[in-house]
């Protein structure tokens, strides 16, 4: 069942138990609500397959979606607390009806997770409330250092009526590009903090897939 839902097996075996038990015994009274909720949670927490889009040949690296979502704002040349370097920052917003996977952007390893308590913020607050200090935000930083060495830091700002991402890698792992590495119960806000180096590839407003959106392509700071 882990294939298909986020929720553990017993969740998931238990919902579908429930529906069987409910076609049996229940009323239809009480049969449509109950098979309304429990298609609804599922649908919530549904797990999609992501295919793998290998990294097309440039002078570096791809940037792939994380995430289900839409390009709320794209900040060229800005600059970020517990990123040391000038950036670009992109900001997705997950709703609630989006598949709620988090998937690595591009292979790498975890090089800082932290999850930081504070206040919840609603996913179409102003931009400027993205753009202030975030130590009274609830918030988790997840810092990936891909194969050529380039750090980017993904921002996860948790929504008011949401929950904090459940985050399955930790620090010194490693994972592919596409690969899934937790979820984000009900949505919320990710802002993604790329080298100024690097070429933005996303515009406002465009509705981004993991695995195949390509939000920015990482120079190789190698060369």
């Amino acid at each position: 069942m882990r294939r298909f839902f986020f929720l553990s097996t017993e969740v998931s075996w238990g919902l579908v138990g429930l529906l069987i038990y409910g076609f049996m015994k229940l009323p239809l009274l009480i049969l449509i609500p109950l098979i309304l909720i429990n298609t609804l949670i599922l649908f919530i927490f549904r797990k999609g397959r992501v295919p793998y889009r290998d990294t097309i040949k440039n002078d570096g690296e791809i940037y792939l979606s994380p995430v289900h979502g839409r390009v709320e704002s794209v900040r060229l040349n800005s600059t970020s607390p517990n990123y040391p370097h000038l950036c670009h920052e992109i900001r997705i917003s997950m709703n609630f009806w989006d598949e709620k996977g988090l998937y690595l952007p591009t292979s790498g390893e975890v090089t800082y997770l932290k999850a930081n308590k504070g206040k919840k913020v609603k996913r179409n607050s102003p931009d400027e409330v993205f753009y202030g200090p975030i130590e009274d935000m609830a918030h988790t930083d997840f810092t990936l250092t891909s194969k050529n060495q380039t750090a980017t830091l993904m921002r996860f700002i948790d929504c008011q009526w949401g929950k904090r991402p459940t985050i399955w890698l930790k620090s010194g792992d490693r994972g592919r590009g596409a690969a899934c590495f937790g979820y984000y119960p009900f949505g919320g806000t990710l802002l993604i903090y790329l080298p100024a180096t690097s070429d933005v590839l996303v515009y406002e407003k465009e509705i981004v897939v993991p695995g195949q959106t390509v939000v920015a392509a990482l120079k190789d700071k190698k060369g």
